[in-house]
């Protein structure tokens, strides 16, 4: 075995499911942000954990807000993904920018794209500082999921986008 760095692990453990964080602006609308760490923490209660950078607008907003929907998008929101990781939701409306179509789901105001396979309603219980990250537990409100829709994972490290019928 070899000594490698950690931000080089997540290539030993792809495919690593990709994910969107929609959290509210205040001004209504749904700001939308890449994510890749995050991880279910309890089935009973549900709970789910996920780590947002310290500079990300994201940790503004649900500092203030503590609910959160988190999506596992479909194949056809990999230029989304890229779009929503690469630019700020503070001075950008992404989901016009990006031209997304977004819907509904019971129990909240926050929308979410339509090619979504798995919707996750959440509200944050506790945060930890993580050094660059910050961590947030989060109780599950309401699960949403459509099996017409194929999710889209993280290769290589993230380096690709694709489904999981990529190799």
């Amino acid at each position: 075995m070899e000594t490698i760095k950690i931000a080089k692990a997540p290539a030993y453990t792809s495919p690593n499911p990709m994910t969107l964080i929609c959290t509210r602006k205040s001004d209504g609308t749904t700001n939308l942000a890449t994510l890749a760490f995050w991880t279910y923490a309890s089935t009973n209660p549900g709970k789910i954990m996920f780590a947002l950078n310290k500079g990300a607008y994201s940790l503004e907003l649900l500092a203030k807000t503590k609910e959160v929907v988190l999506t596992v998008p479909g194949v056809d929101m990999a230029g989304a993904l890229i779009g929503c990781g690469t630019s700020s939701g503070r001075d950008t409306n992404k989901v016009e920018k990006l031209g997304l179509a977004m819907k509904s789901v019971e129990g909240t105001d926050i929308q979410i794209p339509v090619s979504t396979r798995l919707a996750i309603h959440a509200a944050v219980v506790e945060t930890v500082d993580a050094d660059d990250h910050v961590i947030h537990v989060c109780d599950v409100k309401n699960l949403f999921a459509d099996d017409s829709v194929e999710a889209i994972f993280g290769w290589n490290g993230y380096a690709e986008l694709a489904g999981a019928q990529k190799k």
